[in-house]
């Protein structure tokens, strides 16, 4: 054999030894980021025969789960299929928990702490604090938050392999940090898990909060912004029930329609002499709006994503003479909207899953 061959079959034994080699110098992991599941634990020392049957078996698995540079080469691997045209599986976009509560799979794990970043934190707290300063100077009353994800508040029917909810998280981080710059911050988790004690907050078979849930984030925010008149009682709505099969998620899981029951109220629809219109030249991932009424009052600019287009305009469109929403496009959003609009209150509020920047800022900042 010449002596080439020989040097490139040293060469593959070592690529593929690499792997065993380096486990023993790696953090034992118990869940895989890419693949949204529980990893095998290590095998346990047989104690009777059908252990020692078993053994192969389990030694084998937890080899495949933890050799090294697995997360990066299933990761490599994905992005090779999605540049060859191959779609992935679309059971990985949403999953079942207990009970049939379904989360949408982006951002489980972050919403349980088991996926923190403080590098990723620190990220959306400066451009969170930034806005703050921007704002302050200008006079305008700002108030922040996140819209808890279902997976925070609904610890318990997340799937297993999305437990145990851990502390702190990026959202814990986040409140520190904004906290530390004197952002007018609100934590939104005490109020959902409240609300969510006396009916759903969040829907079954969709990603987003349910009416009740919606109204009680919403009635914190409106106190926040120094305005509590602004919030709603529930006495002081009309309610109906209404079955749905609209919800996102099993579509996402490759499932047929699922149908649920929500309680609805009158204010989800606009006030009668509110003209919504779109808002153009803003660009972003939602078409920006505006809603009207021929009324004196302040005006009120929603920075945030789907979380605050459905509900929050609504709720709010009678209390305010002119409302402005805007999609917040991973902090990349267009500042000139604030020049444009002069509004007197902004509220921030994106959906925790969505409290990422990638180092992007506002178009239109210095």
């Amino acid at each position: 054999m010449f002596d080439p061959r020989r040097f490139l079959i040293l060469g593959v034994m070592a690529v593929l030894a690499l792997p065993v080699l380096a486990m023993p110098f790696l953090p034992l992991q118990t869940v895989s980021r890419e693949e949204n599941r529980m990893l095998a634990p290590p095998p346990s020392w047989p104690q009777d025969l059908p252990d020692w049957r078993h053994a192969p078996r389990a030694v084998d698995a937890f080899l495949a789960d933890h050799f090294a540079l697995r997360e990066p080469a299933i990761w490599l691997g994905a992005r090779l299929e999605r540049r060859l045209g191959v779609t992935a599986p679309a059971q990985a976009m949403a999953v079942m928990g207990e009970g049939g509560q379904m989360f949408l799979t982006e951002g489980l794990l972050r919403s349980t702490g088991q996926d923190v970043d403080p590098e990723r934190a620190a990220d959306y707290v400066d451009f969170v604090c930034e806005v703050s300063r921007r704002l302050a100077a200008r006079g305008t009353r700002f108030a922040t938050g996140l819209a808890p994800s279902p997976g925070t508040i609904l610890t318990d029917q997340t799937p297993p392999w999305a437990r145990p909810a851990m502390t702190p998280s990026d959202h814990d981080l986040i409140l520190q940090g904004l906290e530390g710059c004197g952002a007018p911050a609100q934590d939104l988790r005490p109020a959902l898990r409240a609300a969510e004690t006396q009916e759903r907050a969040y829907r079954r078979y969709d990603s987003h909060w349910t009416p009740w849930g919606a109204l009680a984030a919403y009635n914190q925010m409106a106190a926040a912004l120094g305005e509590p008149q602004w919030a709603w009682a529930e006495s002081e709505l009309n309610w109906a029930e209404m079955r749905t099969d609209d919800g996102d998620l099993p579509r996402m899981a490759g499932m047929p329609p699922a149908v649920e029951t929500l309680r609805y109220h009158h204010r989800t629809s606009l006030p009668s002499g509110a003209v919504r219109r779109e808002l153009e030249g803003y660009g972003g991932p939602m078409p920006a709006f505006v809603v009207e009424r021929q009324t004196p009052g302040p005006t009120v600019l929603i920075i945030g994503d789907s979380y605050t287009a459905d509900f929050f305009p609504s709720l709010i469109a009678e209390r305010v003479s002119r409302l402005t929403w805007i999609h917040m496009d991973v902090c990349g959003f267009d500042w000139r909207v604030v020049e444009d609009q002069a509004p007197d209150y902004v509220l921030l509020l994106p959906a925790e899953r969505n409290a990422i920047c990638e180092g992007r800022r506002p178009a239109g900042f210095d």
